[in-house]
């Protein structure tokens, strides 16, 4: 049971069994409870209370703080629980999860062990790469890898504070270290808010924009300190507009809504006028449901039940081998309150007094659990290397096998009459190869292609760049950059070189305001129109470019958030009148058809039986001809129009698996193993319509 200063708070145990009820259904009922993850914020706001509070009345007491005892408290509370569901999720993983999630998964567990979890998710989120890795089983462990950082630096802070010379007397070390925390709280508030509108999904996990929640609730200790609490009627009505403003929260916030940011003050204000309120002895307050047996109890295992809900909820349709029903979410509740009452009693309240950590000095205690950490840390980095070795030992060998250039293999197969079966997993069918195959010019960081916010122009020259005949320019972004592979192999063969302009997040017109759909960050938007005006210069000051092929992610750039624009085919036309005025050929490569599955890798591994696994009709793999401004503006003008559907998909279906390899190693982006054996087929295309007076 919560206490603080001897007395116990219900109201606290009751807020935490509605926050961890509120992310359980969340994540097993999203549409139901689409606020639910605001369930989060809510905890954030008790350990701010909890962990602020203790250490000021240390402060007040002592005048210091015992750092390495803080610590201690803190491991003995928080990891013997979460190491338990790290190790027991590892082995599940190992058990059930496809090996082509290992990679991903034990990096995860690696990152989660050392309390940097947050920080991974922050920077995939970003990445086109990661942003469609499937949510692993320990991906909540973010949330506590804010907390664990804030418990690791504000004793520190408190510290600082309590070394610097005192120059006016009057102010008391406590009124000192509120300053410094209202400070950083502030500071926390506007980066949130701000960064929230540039780079949500960035915002949602870092831990400098939630650290205000965290601080808005040591705020709350100092306010509330050796105070009495307010009359019955105002505390009962504080209670109640607290939850109210909880549950408004709770109904009405969706994944559309800009969060945390400003809009994260209603459930965290909320949260603080339940604690400020206390439970008042009135019979119209909120005390008697908080003191409910059942809501105390579901409160004291709300960390245990926290930790284990989602790691089930995530490896159990693994096991199963098709996605929960309603009756099998209601297994997993079921179980996860099992665990939970289990590591409640046997794990959590066993490890916070045992006598071999709690007679020693806190030292020991810290040690303990700093080796524990380090030794999750090296077992997961261990698989996750050991799985990605053995990956590229099996990639070079079906690179070694592609070189043979057998029939029927990969887009070989296309057209040719032989080749029965085309879409049927074979021996070269190898999903967890196909996750890691990333071709040149694909990645975020790759040496032919700009980064998110940098301008400066720069290419890559392939094909052959001795004595080619022709020169074509490819521009576009990661859509453009996966070809890179397979025209390098067609241009040496034919002596005609490849001038590379890619970006990230780039349609490449060099047109202000274009934004792609996952990314609406104003330093990536702007500097994508900078770059894009210099990539037109740079074609038309080189008269050995003869012609210009444009290609990028288009369904992504039709959809742009706001408060930016959507890509339109006067866009296209516009950016390639200079360039044909000026001497230049351009052809439109039209955008590759995507599949609808998020994972297509793990789609496969998990249908490895089927003949075609994992398809995705054409009409949603590929934009039509009359909402493609590529394709639009291209009959507009007489721009030839090269397009590789006929490749990916036949009769209406588009495949995963062609010529037994793997189609993407993400949903969107081919594997480079599968983009060279296009090579004869996209080169052919491109070399004949960029032609000098070739007809469409």
């Amino acid at each position: 049971m919560q206490q603080i200063e001897g007395r116990f708070r219900p109201e606290i145990q009751a807020l935490r069994a509605i926050a961890v009820v509120a992310v359980v259904l969340y994540h097993l009922w999203p549409n139901r409870l689409p606020g639910g993850y605001v369930g989060v914020d809510v905890f954030f706001v008790i350990s701010g209370f909890l962990i602020i509070g203790h250490l000021l009345r240390e402060t007040e007491k002592t005048r210091s703080v015992d750092v390495f005892a803080f610590w201690a408290r803190r491991v003995r509370r928080l990891l013997p629980a979460s190491t338990l569901v790290l190790v027991a999720t590892a082995i599940a993983t190992l058990i059930w999860v496809p090996q082509v999630q290992w990679v991903q998964y034990f990096r995860e567990f690696a990152a989660s062990a050392v309390s940097l979890q947050n920080w991974l998710l922050s920077a995939a989120s970003v990445d086109y790469l990661g942003a469609d890795n499937a949510a692993s089983p320990v991906q909540h462990f973010w949330s506590l890898s804010v907390e664990e950082q804030f418990y690791i630096v504000w004793p520190l802070i408190v510290l600082g504070v309590l070394a610097l010379p005192r120059r006016r007397r009057r102010i008391s070390t406590a009124r000192r270290v509120f300053f410094v925390l209202t400070g950083i709280t502030a500071v926390s508030l506007a980066l949130s808010i701000v960064i929230t509108i540039t780079s949500p999904s960035t915002a949602y996990f870092d831990t400098t924009t939630r650290a205000w929640e965290i601080g808005l609730g040591g705020i709350l200790a100092f306010l509330t300190y050796g105070r009495h609490k307010p009359r019955r009627v105002l505390a009962a009505s504080m209670s109640w507009a607290g939850l109210a403003m909880i549950a408004a929260a709770l109904l009405f916030f969706t994944a559309a809504t800009p969060f945390p940011g400003w809009t994260a003050l209603l459930p965290v204000v909320g949260t603080m006028l339940v604690i400020a309120a206390g439970m008042p002895h009135i019979w119209w307050s909120p005390t008697h449901i908080a003191r409910l047996p059942r809501v105390q109890r579901l409160g004291a295992v709300s960390y245990s039940l926290y930790l284990w809900h989602w790691p089930i909820l995530t490896i159990v349709p693994f096991a199963m081998g098709h996605p929960l029903g309603f009756k099998s979410k209601l297994a997993v509740i079921v179980l996860s309150l099992v665990l939970a009452v289990l590591t409640k009693r046997f794990v959590e309240d066993p490890a916070r007094t045992m006598p071999a950590l709690t007679r020693r000095r806190p030292l020991v205690s810290v040690v303990a659990g700093v080796a524990t950490a380090v030794l999750v840390l090296g077992m997961s980095t261990s698989v996750a290397t050991v799985t990605d070795a053995t990956n590229d030992a099996r990639a070079d060998a079906m690179r070694h096998s592609l070189r043979e250039k057998r029939p029927c293999t990969g887009a070989l197969v296309v057209g040719n009459p032989d080749c029965t079966n085309p879409n049927k997993p074979t021996a070269l069918t190898d999903p967890s190869v196909a996750r890691s195959d990333i071709g040149k010019g694909v990645a975020v960081v790759d040496p032919c292609k700009q980064g998110l916010t940098q301008t400066e122009v720069m290419t890559c020259r392939v094909g052959d760049t001795e004595h080619p005949v022709k020169r074509i320019a490819l521009v576009g972004d990661s859509h453009a950059g996966q070809y890179v592979v397979p025209l390098d192999r067609y241009g040496k063969a034919h002596r005609i070189e490849f001038v590379t302009y890619l970006k990230s997040y780039c349609a490449g017109l060099g047109i202000p305001g274009i934004a792609a759909a996952k990314n609406g960050q104003p330093a990536t938007v702007n500097s994508c129109a900078t770059w894009g005006a210099s990539v037109q210069h740079d074609i038309l000051a080189s008269p050995d470019v003869q012609s210009v092929v444009f290609t990028n992610f288009t369904p992504s750039y039709t959809a742009a958030p706001a408060p930016w624009r959507s890509l339109t085919a006067g866009d296209f036309e516009s950016v390639w009148k200079p360039l044909r005025d000026g001497g230049k050929q351009v052809v439109a490569l039209r955008d590759d058809p995507i599949s609808a599955e998020p994972n297509v890798p793990q789609c496969v591994a998990e249908h490895m039986d089927e003949s075609d696994p994992c398809t995705t009709p054409l009409t949603r793999a590929q934009l039509a001809a009359d909402r493609d401004p590529m394709v639009q503006a291209a009959a507009a003008t007489d721009v030839p129009v090269v397009d590789m559907a006929d490749v990916f998909c036949t009769d209406g279906t588009c495949h995963s698996v062609i010529g037994g390899l793997v189609v993407y190693f993400d949903r969107h982006h081919m594997t480079a193993a599968f983009a060279e054996t296009t090579a004869d087929i996209v080169g052919p295309r491109l070399d004949k319509a960029t032609d000098p007076g070739h007809e469409r």
